[in-house]
């Protein structure tokens, strides 16, 4: 992709359920964030602990935006990445689980499109959404490593527990503060 490209307009819109085959693209790079393959598409969607975060994608309750390349062939809008939203329950819990009532992200963006921003405009975007829809906190599961930690730190998301080289991180939403891009 040529450098003219990688910094062409950017927008956002809601996921829905035609974006579920991209949600599992991203999940995959969220996994193998640090470029090295820890996990293939078969791997993710086979484990149960991997697949949670995709399967049946949309049901009640899932919210998601796409970050999408403007600048694609003929007007095409380009999937380059996505934040979404998904409360499991306590028997099944995700990675980032905190309690059943507090949905967990999950976000990525596509390798050569990083470090534009796109993460954070869309996990306020995220952020923003969720409040709306009357949700309090949001969870997640960040790598020790993983730069994404210091995105969701200047986010707001504080540290609230440990599991093995991960950190679990919760942000609240009710204070005023965390009003991020209104």
């Amino acid at each position: 992709m040529s450098e003219e490209s990688r910094r062409g307009p950017v927008g956002v819109r809601e996921a829905g359920p035609e974006d579920s085959e991209f949600l599992v693209d991203m999940l995959l790079e969220a996994f193998n964030w640090s470029g090295e393959e820890r996990f293939t598409r078969k791997q993710i969607l086979k484990d149960k602990s991997t697949s949670l975060y995709v399967a049946g994608w949309q049901r009640a309750g899932d919210i998601g935006v796409i970050a999408v390349d403007l600048a694609g062939p003929s007007g095409l809008q380009i999937p380059i990445g996505a934040a979404w939203l998904r409360q499991f329950p306590a028997r099944n819990p995700g990675y980032g689980f905190v309690a059943e009532d507090v949905p967990e992200l999950s976000m990525a963006v596509v390798p050569h499109q990083r470090g534009r921003g796109i993460g954070t405009g869309l996990v306020r975007s995220l952020m923003n959404r969720a409040r709306d829809q009357g949700i309090r906190r949001i969870s997640l599961s960040v790598e020790d490593g993983n730069p994404a930690m210091r995105l969701y730190s200047s986010l707001g998301f504080v540290e609230v527990g440990r599991n093995q080289n991960a950190a679990t991180m919760v942000v609240s939403l009710d204070s005023p503060a965390q009003a991020v891009g209104k």
